[in-house]
């Protein structure tokens, strides 16, 4: 997820997914309206179907704005930012359900992925300088023997309730949270339920890259959505699909590794932390999609798979088959892409 300027999440910036088959002469297609903009450091573009033809941008960008106010990490002032300056204190989550809603979602897919997704990695990313633009002198000892200790979620961060409300608690001054693999997708899953209470039968939702599907197109056909070849040389859109995918009623997220990463005494390291080690992932993985319900899961799920690595990623899909997870992945096998994909 991206929620502001610098931070726009790895997914998008890297992997382009262009939307497919929306082009026809059908009488429907007059009820179909697109609504396009920038928020959370990225573009937006959702397209609907309203016989009554209203304009839902002004919602939809005070949904976008209230999501920053609480989980931008680039908002000094957002509700995120106040709790990751703090040092050990308990903040009411009082009319912060975003924020709840994240904490939440992040800790179940924390545990379920055996800590390979970690929302509390914040210090790791910024050690290994992927929120700025030098290149960091690593400390192996530093990292294993003080920042390990800071991105533990379970002993630095914690819900609390009374008999009035929920407060997230923390321990430790220098641990900080970033929910900017999930809180993108979550957006999403947030404008997509706004549209449904509207009454829209048909939309696609795009911010960022992350996806959320329901209904038909103007075609009266699935949405498509179409994945670029990860070519790190690359510009975007100057390379032909990898694969097409059909989307019914499904969100999808997309994560890579092959346009973001940092060369440190002449080694590339990949942007994607693995919270166990403290160090970057070691993988032939170059992009993983993930297609499911909701978009926030969707996200947190290819962020993850890309730290796991193919056989792990292949061994969590089969294990909870019951989630309906469908995951496309294209891999590195002697110079050449390779794919994998349970579709």
């Amino acid at each position: 997820m991206t929620l502001a300027g610098k931070y726009l999440k790895t997914t998008l910036l890297f992997l382009v997914l262009v939307l497919l088959g929306c082009d026809t002469g059908d009488d429907n297609r007059k009820y179909f309206l697109k609504v396009k903009g920038y928020a959370q450091g990225s573009t937006y573009s959702i397209t609907y179907s309203d016989r009554l033809q209203r304009d839902f941008s002004f919602s939809i960008d005070s949904i976008l704005k209230i999501v920053d106010n609480q989980l931008s990490t680039y908002d000094t002032n957002s509700f995120i930012s106040v709790l990751n300056k703090s040092k050990d204190t308990c903040l009411s989550l009082k009319d912060r359900s975003m924020f709840t809603y994240c904490f939440k979602i992040s800790e179940e897919i924390y545990y379920k992925t055996n800590r390979s997704f970690n929302p509390a990695v914040y210090p790791l990313v910024n050690y290994w300088g992927f929120y700025s633009y030098s290149n960091p002198s690593i400390d192996t000892l530093f990292i294993k023997d003080s920042l390990l200790s800071f991105i533990d979620l379970k002993n630095n961060f914690s819900l609390t309730e009374d008999s009035l409300r929920t407060y997230v608690c923390k321990k430790s001054k220098n641990s900080k949270l970033d929910f900017n693999a999930v809180a993108q997708g979550y957006s999403v899953d947030l404008v997509g339920d706004f549209l449904k209470s509207m009454g829209v039968k048909n939309f696609l939702v795009e911010i960022g890259g992350e996806l959320s599907s329901y209904g038909k197109n103007h075609d009266n056909k699935l949405w498509r959505v179409g994945i670029e070849k990860p070519i790190d040389s690359s510009f975007i859109g100057e390379f032909e699909f990898q694969k097409i995918i059909e989307l019914d009623n499904q969100s999808l997220a997309t994560s890579g590794n092959y346009r973001k990463f940092k060369v440190i005494n002449g080694r590339k390291f990949s942007h994607s932390i693995d919270p166990k080690s403290g160090f970057p992932a070691n993988n032939n993985l170059l992009s993983v999609t993930v297609v499911c319900e909701k978009a926030a899961n969707a996200d947190a799920l290819a962020t993850s798979f890309m730290v796991m690595g193919k056989e792990k990623a292949i061994n969590f899909i089969e294990s909870n088959s019951s989630d309906s997870i469908f995951c496309f992945m294209v891999y590195d096998s002697a110079n050449s892409l390779k794919e994998w994909s349970n579709f």
